[in-house]
């Protein structure tokens, strides 16, 4: 989850390159020398998994090596990145996801495997996901205002049930936040991640979330989901006529999923300088440049050092975040 996201998105505007070759040293004299995990925490077809798929591609023809993605839901991400954790810190096993599995999770998690803050080595900050509210046709609401009316009613015997790509998600934390702001009650579902919880969705079982562009364009083309918000602070390119959730009544909210990179605390700097010089010429490449573009992303790309600065700061933003809307998960 980010905050201030303007000022993000500007922080590095790719002004990458001195800092990388400064640090990179002697380069290893071969990586890869096998194929290369990218670990993902969430099920197909959400923008970790698309993203991921987007760098597996680059990278492997950058390296001339098999950069292969393997999906691990579960547990706010933290099932895929104790696998990265846990490998050999050679720079064979990488997590790709939202940052929030370093700067949330261990808010929320009451136990986790591993210390995502001293087990994890960042790479880079790549992209930052918006989000849009969403509801089910069957919600009688046309709009944020409507929607708070209708959870507010007395005449609801049960809050409406949402859905998230699991416990600490931004998905999960963003709807909390939206709660915690405007007083309405709505109750938590969690899944594996947009592949398992837009299915559900369309399908009735949860009414309403907030999801990633990838994972509800074609139901919201097919009108069988209702669009309702934006979860940044302005307005989308790809969705100009839909009000954010600020303008919606909810002064400053600002919300949307960053996706880094990390590998195994202990790996060489030269092979992380590499792998940072790598992901954000991924990045900047003009294809993938379109295909973010096409689906809500919004390309960052930062050094090592400054993804561990905004992750430390994100941390203790986030940890507010956390005890203020009293989020726990054993």
């Amino acid at each position: 989850m980010m905050r201030h996201l303007g000022h993000l998105i500007g922080i590095a505007c790719f002004a990458w390159q001195g800092a990388v070759l400064a640090q990179s040293g002697r380069l290893p004299e071969r990586y890869p020398q096998k194929p290369v995990r990218i670990l993902v925490g969430l099920s197909p077809g959400g923008n970790p998994d698309l993203f991921a798929r987007m760098m597996a591609h680059k990278l492997g023809v950058a390296f001339g090596q098999q950069f292969v993605v393997e999906n691990r839901p579960g547990a706010g991400s933290s099932i895929a990145a104790d696998v990265v954790a846990k490998s050999a810190p050679d720079g064979h096993a990488i997590f790709v996801g939202d940052s929030g599995v370093v700067t949330t999770n261990p808010h929320v998690y009451r136990k986790l495997p591993f210390d995502p803050v001293r087990d994890l080595a960042p790479v880079t900050l790549a992209v930052v996901a918006p989000m849009w509210l969403v509801v089910h046709p069957s919600v009688a609401a046309g709009s944020v205002a409507e929607l708070l009316a209708l959870a507010r009613s007395r005449g609801r015997p049960q809050p409406l049930p949402y859905a998230s790509s699991g416990n600490g998600s931004i998905h999960h934390l963003t709807m909390e936040a939206f709660k915690a702001q405007t007083g309405a009650d709505f109750t938590h579902v969690p899944f594996k991640g947009a592949g398992q919880s837009v299915p559900a969705m369309l399908a009735g079982d949860v009414l309403l979330g907030f999801v990633g562009y990838p994972a509800m364009s074609q139901a919201i083309k097919a009108a069988r989901l209702r669009v309702l918000a934006f979860s940044m602070g302005r307005r989308s390119t790809l969705t100009p006529e839909v009000p954010t959730v600020a303008e919606s009544g909810v002064p400053g909210f600002d919300m949307a999923a960053p996706l880094g990179a990390f590998v195994a605390a202990g790996t060489q700097r030269e092979i992380i300088a590499r792998l940072n010089q790598a992901f954000i010429a991924a990045i900047r490449a003009p294809d993938v440049q379109e295909r973010m573009a096409n689906i809500g992303m919004e390309p960052v790309g930062t050094t090592p050092e400054e993804y561990e600065k905004i992750l430390h700061e994100e941390y203790e933003r986030n940890g507010q975040l956390v005890r203020r809307i009293g989020l726990r998960v054993d």
